[in-house]
């Protein structure tokens, strides 16, 4: 008896050392062996990999828009205009076939009729733009961000790339309104995505160039970033210079729009929410509200010149999941296989309440990244520019600029980005 109680918790310490070992040493067993993102190809995307992985299909092979599906899938865009004088300085948007299941990163006050989280797809569109009142430039984010029911709002093709969300008007509840829609094949895609709150419209051609893959492991999750060009137009429905600011204009005004950016699919099995497996460090981050289990910062940069790519960087409870990424210069691919990211003490900050002002949550305004390269040390000081657009109460999109240098030679340029620290 008294060996057996002994060996108890003995080997409950051994399982709990080897479990993380595991976890601590994933890059080498999940990134070298499981994983296919260094070795897949970098200028040709297979069509598997564009088209929905994460559905049902129910009576002659439809799709089964009321299921609980075993996972999620998501379609992504950014782009940044060629031209200065564009007021909007960036555009991202996203169709989203489910919730990733944990509140803070997603937003469940705004989840429609309080439906269960399989049931719910994700729109979103943020254009930051510079607006002129009275002769004045001011800078918002223009964030326009819902979730919807599936069974209702959801149009999706499984054997081509087709898929849109749709939604009720803002000034007629009674109208549907296709929100984004996004559809193609490698390497061109239209998108059409409507900013309904703040009345602006953007409809693009995306050409693909390079593609970085972030992540793809067999039967769990896949993400990568496609860079390429874009061509379109981009209309403000109730213009962008506002002589008189207490009154609402109405002469509508277009631009034409190019520029640079990126077309992202990511996706992922979710067997379930994550809420329950949370609720003890939600306990204890009751009892000491400054706890931070996990931190999360992605980024695409885009430079002057053939100079763009970008970092994911995962970090949970002391371990590293994710902290890699890569660049192209002039045609020729490199690897970053580490960041370090300081975010200054002391630095300014802006306070952001969520949608339901409830939540209060800082973004800082400046931070610096190290990265570690093939061909040596790729360093930059990032400044954001905008408001930051509170998409959940721990998760923040934003548009930054950047100044630094690769190999001794300076960089400089503007970027996209997302932040989560819980």
């Amino acid at each position: 008896m008294l060996s057996t109680l002994f060996d108890f918790p003995v080997w409950t310490g051994t399982t709990l050392v080897v479990i993380y070992l595991i976890l601590r040493f994933n890059s080498v067993w999940i990134y070298k062996g499981l994983d296919r993102a260094i070795r897949n190809d970098r200028k040709v995307l297979p069509e598997s990999y564009e088209l929905p992985r994460y559905y049902k299909n129910g009576r002659n092979h439809a799709v089964d828009f009321s299921a609980r599906w075993p996972g999620w899938d998501g379609w992504y865009f950014f782009v940044l205009p060629k031209d200065p004088a564009i007021p909007a300085k960036m555009a991202r948007g996203s169709l989203m076939t489910g919730l990733y299941g944990l509140e803070g990163i997603d937003n469940y006050d705004r989840v429609s009729l309080r439906l269960d989280n399989a049931q719910e797809v994700e729109f979103l569109c943020l254009i930051p733009t510079e607006e002129v009142f009275d002769g004045q430039r001011k800078s918002f984010s223009h964030l326009s961000h819902y979730y919807l029911p599936k069974a209702s709002d959801l149009e999706m093709e499984t054997d081509k790339l087709d898929v849109s969300i749709c939604g009720l008007r803002v000034q007629d509840d009674e109208e549907t309104l296709r929100l984004g829609r996004i559809r193609g094949r490698w390497p061109n895609y239209q998108l059409q995505f409507i900013n309904q709150e703040n009345e602006i419209r953007i409809d693009l051609n995306y050409e693909g160039k390079d593609i970085i893959w972030w992540a793809d492991i067999p039967g769990l999750f896949t993400y990568f970033a496609a860079f390429g060009t874009f061509q379109g137009e981009i209309q403000f429905q109730r213009g962008n210079n506002h002589p008189e600011p207490h009154r609402i204009p109405d002469a509508e005004q277009s631009f034409p729009f190019s520029g640079f950016g990126c077309f992202e699919h990511g996706f992922a099995r979710k067997p379930f929410d994550f809420d329950p497996l949370w609720s003890p460090l939600r306990f204890l981050k009751s009892l000491a509200p400054s706890l931070k289990f996990v931190r999360y910062h992605y980024e695409l940069f885009i430079g002057s010149g053939e100079c763009y790519g970008g970092f994911m960087f995962a970090r949970g409870f002391g371990i590293n999941f994710r902290n890699r990424g890569g660049f192209f210069q002039d045609g020729s691919y490199t690897e970053i296989r580490k960041v370090d990211i300081e975010y200054p003490q002391g630095s300014e900050t802006d306070q952001v309440d969520d949608c339901v002002g409830n939540t209060t949550t800082s973004f800082p305004r400046r931070w610096k990244v190290r990265a570690e390269t093939e061909g040596g040390e790729l360093e930059y000081t990032a400044f954001r520019t905008f408001p930051p657009a509170l998409v959940a109460s721990n998760m923040t999109y934003y548009h930054f600029t950047y100044e630094g240098h690769h190999q001794g030679q300076a960089i400089s340029g503007k970027g996209y980005g997302e932040y989560a620290h819980i």
